[in-house]
């Protein structure tokens, strides 16, 4: 079996926002397994377990997510530190890493990691993270997402062929209206449900709630649940200003700052429903411009084994490493998406513009 390893470290955030991730092979035994944060002279912060944590099941691996929800130990993750990975029954280092934006790596005194000096994986600002694939590499993460899925949930009104329809209603094969190339068809659909106590053990799989009319007036027609990395499509002057480019996606979450769109932690239990097309659409759902699932590296991690199989089957080029799936719309950075909402609060301006609305509005 491979090692674990860190698949991706939010840091310099602030205890809320950093996190820690893990990857195992499926069904390793964890309970060994520890997770040791550094001073940078080498003294110890604190000490994690993935005990107690449950896991997102991704590609053949169990992804653990250490922050202040899922750990009492966990008190964010700081520019000067490192943070090792390691077996306390036999005292293996798998990892012992730090950021490349301070002025030396880090030699531990003590501890699981004493005597090792850390290697730099890169740096990333207060709203990226590092991520990596095997643990050997990492990149920059504009948008760190631990453990989430990008989705609709059931009961969903998606525009058709004929009209509307409930998204649970749909099979492959159906047309959907697309934005930009009218009706296409659904080429696979994935479904995940999780329950009350999933959602209570990872509180990042609970749905955001956007009320009917929170991004414009009348859109959405009615209250839509969509997960956190979901994206809807926005439309303003403001985004031109900011972009050179009118209409952008955004993240669910990016947008919890605007009135009437919040995470629903009343939730009880939520099934998450994907579209997959030929190529990235933006659809209606709700009378709302959003997107369908976009087959990107992170997208992939976030389902099932079974599922990303299902989708490399139908669209074998997804394999190439030179593959580069294109966006339907600019994808800002994070930091940049939190700069837009906060204008369009400043300035009190809806996320779509009066043109658009009518627009949407016609189907």
């Amino acid at each position: 079996m491979a090692d674990p390893y860190f698949s991706e470290l939010k840091y310099l955030g602030g205890a809320s926002l950093d996190f820690i991730e893990v990857a195992v092979d499926a069904g390793t035994d964890i309970s060994d397994l520890e997770i040791t944060i550094y001073f940078s002279n080498g003294t110890i912060r604190s000490t994690n377990t993935l005990v107690g944590i449950t896991p997102t099941t991704i590609a053949g691996k169990d992804v653990y997510v250490i922050d202040t929800s899922s750990s009492g130990t966990f008190n964010g993750l700081g520019l000067s530190n490192a943070v090792s990975l390691s077996d306390s029954s036999d005292g293996t280092v798998f990892s012992f890493v730090s950021f490349s934006d301070t002025a030396a790596a880090v030699t531990a005194t003590e501890g699981p990691a004493n005597g090792l000096t850390s290697t730099e994986i890169g740096s990333a600002g207060s709203g990226s993270s590092l991520e990596s694939t095997d643990g050997s590499s990492y990149t920059l993460q504009t948008n760190p997402t631990p453990g989430t899925v990008p989705c609709f949930t059931s009961g969903t009104m998606v525009a058709v062929l004929g009209g509307t329809q409930k998204i649970e209603q749909l099979a492959e094969g159906d047309l959907v209206l697309t934005k930009d190339r009218e009706f296409q068809a659904i080429r696979w659909i994935g479904r995940r449900k999780y329950t009350a106590q999933q959602l209570e053990q990872n509180p990042k799989l609970r749905p955001v709630r956007i009320i009917a009319g929170a991004l414009a007036q009348g859109l959405p027609e009615r209250d839509m649940l969509v997960s956190r990395q979901h994206r809807m499509l926005l439309q303003s002057k403001i985004a031109e200003r900011m972009f050179g480019k009118s209409e952008v996606l955004i993240p669910a979450i990016k947008l919890t700052e605007l009135p009437g769109i919040f995470v629903d932690e009343a939730v009880q239990s939520i099934e998450y429903i994907h579209l997959l097309f030929d190529q990235h659409e933006i659809i209606y759902a709700e009378g709302a411009l959003t997107e369908s699932l976009f087959t990107g590296p992170e997208t992939l991690k976030s389902i099932s084994p079974e599922a990303r199989q299902e989708i490399l089957s139908i669209f074998p080029e997804v394999k190439k490493l030179d593959y580069r799936p294109k966006p339907a719309r600019l994808i800002p950075p994070g930091k940049s998406q939190k700069q837009l909402i906060a204008r369009h609060l400043k300035n009190n301006r809806p996320c779509i513009s009066p043109e658009n609305i009518q627009y949407s509005q016609m189907f």
